[in-house]
């Protein structure tokens, strides 16, 4: 059944866009999709920052107190592709992100589960395709054998005419010696024979046009038999209904047998599970086994100065919400400790986090239709858009419209008036970030201004950005080291150009009077 979880009615902070997109109080379905808007950070008192051990790195800031949070559009089809303030969510970021992120690495295993079901069908497809390449193996054997006969029969014509000629050439022999005779019947014998040869010539080529023609309407007839791969999935597209793509089960390695792997080969879905898992793990807060200045380190993730995406980083509490930039996440995180079988599973999420924040995340829990049922068109308009639990776990729990938050903020300003005055040189924007309207409350209240605590000049980035500052794509990325090396290669041309230039010797005195050569005239 589709979630419960209703789109409240809108009351947008400020005037919304012309044509935006308003969502009052409609069922989030498996239609509707995901999209990633905004990560935004709150700074916040928390009284663990003043005990003795901390307190010092905290007046010096090098520990901050922010939770960061994500702001989402929750569309359909190719509204995700505008910006619009209506349907304009807030949830805090280990939720997004465990969900969201989680989604792209189980992509292909959710894939596989529903190619298990269909297993004997693509099984099949792939027997028809070897009885069909086994079909054209045929067919040129068959045309090799009919073009030997072919040769065959050519050699025993030309045999015929070679003898039929030197019965003639004996024949005109004789007649030459009989002079006395009558020339007139010699000759017009000699030209009744002739014609009745051509005849049979020109009959003998008929009969072999003729079966090459009956040759290749038995080819065409065979061919025609049996659809092709390609036609069937022209007429695939046609129908209503929408079927496993089997090309894609063998793609995503869905039906490897475990025999044909080695011993040190880890199976794809189970390295995509444990891949999930560690995403998971990191989105909830986990430990990292190091220590700086005898406090424990812990890694998570936050926004990045920029809002556009997260960066991993360095904690020193066990809810990641005190944040230090005092290590770089790839200072602490050591891969070989990490899990029991030493895999770095930070190679393989990278990608799957970074999409959670660039792609659309669709909430349809997909199934296909079975190939060997048939069903009416009322069953295709009747279907129901089941939404997946990764978007399930987002709409029903901590999350918030972002134009209609139901705090005032008043909680939070009585108790900033409960600081003690020795630490009033600490400056934060929410008491506390328990509750989520509050953190909608206080964030609208900002009107855009955000503040970011991440510090990417001590921590780093595992981001590339143009000169605009905005993220670079993967491929795109690999095209700036290939142009970078054009320019360095370019510039060595020059100098090297120049050098040799300035290094030549001096023409004497005595060259003087040869002619040099200027723009096409010697001199």
């Amino acid at each position: 059944p589709a979630t419960e979880a209703l789109i409240k009615k809108a009351h947008p902070y400020k005037k919304a866009v012309a044509n935006a997109r308003r969502l009052d109080e409609v069922e989030i379905d498996g239609s509707y999709n995901l999209k990633f808007s905004q990560c935004v950070d709150v700074k916040t008192y928390d009284r663990d920052l003043f005990d003795e051990d901390l307190v010092s790195y905290v007046e010096a800031g090098q520990v901050v107190s922010s939770s960061s949070y994500v702001l989402f559009h929750v569309c359909q089809g190719d509204d995700c592709y505008y910006e619009a303030d209506a349907d304009l969510y807030i949830v805090d970021l280990p939720t997004y992100l465990t969900n969201v992120a989680q989604y792209h690495a189980n992509k292909r295993g959710d894939y596989c589960e529903q190619c298990e079901r269909f297993e004997d069908y693509c099984a099949a497809e792939e027997e028809e395709e070897e009885e069909e390449a086994e079909e054209e193996e045929g067919e040129e054997g068959e045309e090799e054998g009919e073009e030997g006969e072919e040769d065959e029969e050519r050699e025993e014509d030309e045999e015929e005419d070679d003898k039929d000629e030197e019965e003639n050439q004996e024949e005109n022999e004789e007649e030459n010696q009989e002079e006395n005779q009558e020339e007139g019947e010699g000759e017009d014998e000699n030209n009744e024979e002739e014609g009745d040869e051509a005849e049979e010539n020109n009959e003998e080529g008929e009969d072999a046009d003729e079966g090459e023609e009956r040759r290749k309407l038995k080819k065409t007839a065979k061919r025609t038999k049996k659809l092709t791969k390609k036609q069937r999935k022209n007429i695939s597209r046609k129908l209503a209904k929408e079927y496993i793509d089997c090309d894609q089960c063998q793609a995503y390695e869905c039906y490897v047998d475990e025999e044909d792997q080695d011993d040190n080969q880890q199976r794809r879905d189970e390295l995509d599970e444990k891949t999930s898992e560690w995403i998971g793990d990191l989105a909830e807060c986990k430990e990292s086994g190091v220590q700086w200045n005898d406090l424990d380190l812990y890694l998570g993730a936050m926004c990045s100065p920029y809002g556009d995406g997260v960066e991993l980083a360095v904690f020193v509490n066990e809810d990641c919400t005190m944040y230090t930039n005092q290590k770089s996440f790839y200072d602490v995180y050591n891969p070989y400790n990490d899990d029991e079988d030493g895999m770095n599973y930070l190679m393989y999420a990278e990608e799957f986090i970074k999409n959670a924040f660039s792609e659309v995340t669709s909430c349809l829990d997909k199934e296909y239709d079975d190939p060997d049922e048939e069903g009416d068109d009322d069953d295709d308009a009747n279907k129901e858009y089941e939404v997946n639990d990764y978007c399930k776990e987002v709409m029903e729990g901590d999350f918030a419209n972002f134009n209609n938050c139901a705090a005032n903020g008043n909680n939070n300003n009585d108790k900033n008036e409960e600081n003690d005055d020795a630490y009033n040189w600490y400056t934060y924007e929410l008491y506390e970030a328990d509750d989520i309207d509050e953190v909608c409350y206080t964030l609208n209240q900002m009107e855009g201004e955000y503040n970011y605590a991440y510090d990417e000049e001590l921590s780093g980035t595992w981001y590339e950005r143009n000169k605009k500052g905005q993220i670079v794509a993967g491929e795109e990325n690999q095209e700036f080291p290939v142009a970078l090396i054009g320019v360095i290669v370019g510039v060595a041309v020059l100098v090297l150009g120049l050098a040799v230039f300035l290094c030549r010797p001096k023409r004497k005195n005595k060259d003087s009077n040869e002619p040099v050569y200027q723009g096409g005239t010697m001199l």
